[in-house]
């Protein structure tokens, strides 16, 4: 069995340099970004705001002489996984400048990347890709999906009244970054693939920015409590726009989180009931919305399915025993990971609602399927049945396939509503 350590090696190309940036060299590792998305400029605003969350240890950039040529980048969280917590690489500002393409950039970065989440005991890795083809080749399997809504306010109204016993309010900034990272916290212990957002990455997203805004309103902030106790919150903008029959304007729903059934209930019912909008739509919202059981249209809300999470088992073993499962269950994987060889092997997975162990075995394998699909089912947000249709998974035992399902599902889609 290959024994731990880093993986494959992989040179930087010749005379290209890559090392992490110092805080003099942000503007232009920020500006290579933005040119690569072809977005506007870095101000020093967003410069000053993007500063309080870059981990400058963590990034990563090749260095052409003085020129940066590529970037990478990764945030130090915590993910909600079923039934835990752990720790987790959020890879970020991927890019590479187009006069350095196809030299292998991008892959000698993802070795660094993964080579340093596995020396710091990180279990998980997760990016938002801009490409799906990208990162499949570095073990990286899609693991949730999100929904993008659009809801006619003509089509809006609630299937029955939904009483409430709290209480919605709007809220300066200093207040909102108190209470919603209370409800955030709250919210994310529940909620397999979330993030933990502390204050400081509060402040960042309610920096309000003009770069997010395209054109509509400033941030609306609500708040809705019960016993004065914050149980929910929404953030959103308002874009108005007038035709010949009135108002015909469109309110951006940015976040709307809540704890509680009542409070889920209250604030939609306040975003769409917001005065001169016609429409409301909302992106990275469940894939298991409870809002469409509520409204009196069921063919509300409009939904069109993206794709969320990618993620990356950095060390199969510690994240399959670092969540829980459905039912008591035992299987034996063979997984091929040719990117991470410390992974690569048979590893045996005992596991139920209040125990998991895994750990390395000779045993005969159950399945067999590469370290991409295996991340893909791991919150699940994927069926083994359905990668095994796809010819994706290999059942060498009869009836695996089926307890492998009944051991890895969960109550609720995973979801993870915070971009980075």
């Amino acid at each position: 069995m290959p024994s731990p350590g880093a993986g494959p090696a992989i040179s930087a190309p010749s005379g290209l340099k890559l090392r992490p940036i110092r805080p003099e060299e942000q503007r232009a590792y920020a500006t290579l970004l933005r040119r690569a998305f072809a977005a506007s400029l870095p101000t020093d605003e967003e410069l000053a705001v993007s500063t309080e969350i870059t981990e400058f240890d963590r990034t990563l950039a090749f260095f052409d002489g003085a020129e940066i040529v590529a970037t990478a980048g990764i945030f130090s969280y915590e993910m909600t996984v079923p039934g835990g917590t752990l720790p987790c690489g959020g890879v970020t500002r991927v890019a590479v400048l187009t006069t350095h393409r196809r030299r292998g950039l991008l892959t000698a970065m993802m070795r660094r990347q993964l080579d340093d989440m596995h020396e710091r005991g990180e279990p998980l890795a997760a990016l938002y890709a801009s490409e799906a083809p990208i990162y499949g080749r570095f073990g990286y399997g899609l693991a949730t999906y999100q929904a993008a809504v659009e809801i006619e306010r003509s089509h809006a109204a609630f299937a029955r009244a939904v009483p409430s016993s709290g209480r919605l309010s709007m809220v300066d900034v200093p207040t909102a970054v108190s209470a919603f990272s209370r409800v955030w916290e709250q919210a994310r212990r529940k909620q397999p693939g979330m993030l933990a957002l502390d204050e400081r990455w509060m402040r960042v997203e309610l920096a309000d920015l003009e770069l997010y805004r395209e054109g509509a309103s400033p941030h609306y902030r609500v708040l809705y409590q019960a016993d004065e106790s914050p149980s929910g919150f929404a953030i959103y903008r308002l874009k108005l726009d007038w035709d010949a029959s009135g108002p015909n304007g469109t309110l951006r729903l940015q976040w709307l989180i809540a704890v509680t059934a009542d409070a889920y209930a209250a604030l939609w019912r306040h975003v769409l009931d917001v005065d001169l909008m016609a429409r409301l739509s909302a992106e990275m919202r469940p894939v298991d919305e409870p809002l469409r059981f509520l409204l009196a249209d069921s063919r509300q809300p409009k939904t069109r399915m993206e794709d969320g999470l990618w993620l990356r088992l950095v060390d199969v073993e510690r994240a399959l025993a670092g969540r829980r499962y459905a039912v008591d269950g035992r299987l034996v994987l063979r997984v091929r990971d040719d990117f991470c060889s410390w992974n690569d092997g048979r590893v045996e997975l005992s596991g139920g609602p209040s125990y998991a162990d895994c750990r390395r075995t000779e045993a005969n394998p159950d399945l067999e399927l590469n370290a991409a699909d295996l991340a893909a089912l791991y919150l699940g947000g994927n069926r083994f049945r359905t990668l095994f249709e796809a010819g994706r998974i290999q059942e060498l035992r009869p009836g695996s396939i089926a307890r492998a399902d009944a051991m890895f599902a969960t109550d609720r889609a995973p979801w993870c509503p915070s971009h980075f």
